[in-house]
């Protein structure tokens, strides 16, 4: 759950900074290290005072982390995009390569032939002196 801090606490609640220090003294709330509370506390103790307006923050906070899971993982997903489209342009410099190396051992194949051929249509006599 979020944690907020006990000012904003107290003005989303609609309660005063001295009853969540009160609160926190009793042992109902616990604050971490950097001082702020879980918001799932202050609705456990503070629901009844709630007004629409103050449930509704809750749920803004629930949103607001939804959205930032949202971002984090489109920025993961553009990363990844990206990585493919340097992969895909790499292989296609790859199989370029293998065309023209392709092209080049058909031409070499090719005058192989025609030098094969040359020397199959002299007769014997074109052989023997040519």
């Amino acid at each position: 759950m979020a944690r907020i801090s006990i000012s904003r606490a107290a003005k989303d609640f609609k309660v005063s900074r001295n009853t969540i220090y009160k609160a926190l003294e009793k042992g109902r709330l616990t604050r971490d290290a950097n001082g702020l509370v879980d918001t799932s506390d202050l609705i456990r103790l503070f629901s009844s005072q709630q007004s629409t307006g103050q449930q509704s923050t809750a749920v803004h906070i629930q949103a607001e982390q939804v959205r930032e899971q949202v971002e984090q993982r489109e920025q993961l997903l553009k990363q990844q995009v990206e990585q493919l489209k340097a992969q895909v342009q790499s292989l296609e410099g790859q199989l370029e390569y293998v065309k023209q190396s392709e092209a080049w051992l058909r031409q070499q194949l090719d005058q192989k032939l025609i030098e094969q051929k040359k020397h199959e249509s002299k007769g014997l006599l074109g052989r023997l002196f040519g």
